[in-house]
């Protein structure tokens, strides 16, 4: 049995009626028993647009010949000499870190010489 099928029914059940304010047709009328059927009939419409792709006109549009050219021109977005001083900077700071470690190293064991000193 389908349960959205009026003729099954024998015309006992209670139909609402809703309007639909926003419709160009302001009398358009949709029963509740009916919105199941419209519904079911467009998502059969809709996955028939969407295993279609998109229309023939968009897909003609598209030029993909010079995407490789884009794509290349992405990799040099900031410039090699950029890079080498962004590398050159990034040596120079671990050697800071490393001189600043060695120092923090060094001042503990002055106050620690300080203490026994004293």
């Amino acid at each position: 049995q389908d349960p959205t099928d009026p003729a099954q029914d024998g015309g006992n059940s209670q139909r609402d009626e809703f309007q639909d304010s926003g419709s160009p047709t302001p009398n358009l009328y949709i029963q509740a028993d009916d919105i199941l059927k419209i519904l079911r009939e467009f998502l059969r419409d809709f996955e028939k647009l969407r295993d279609e792709g998109p229309p023939k006109e968009i897909q003609d549009i598209r030029d993909y010949s010079k995407d490789g050219e884009y794509w290349e021109a992405l990799t040099r977005v900031i410039p090699e000499r950029t890079l080498k001083l962004w590398d050159a900077l990034g040596a120079a700071l671990l050697e800071y870190h490393k001189v600043l470690t060695r120092r923090s190293e060094l001042f503990s064991e002055a106050i620690a010489l300080q203490r026994q000193n004293s």
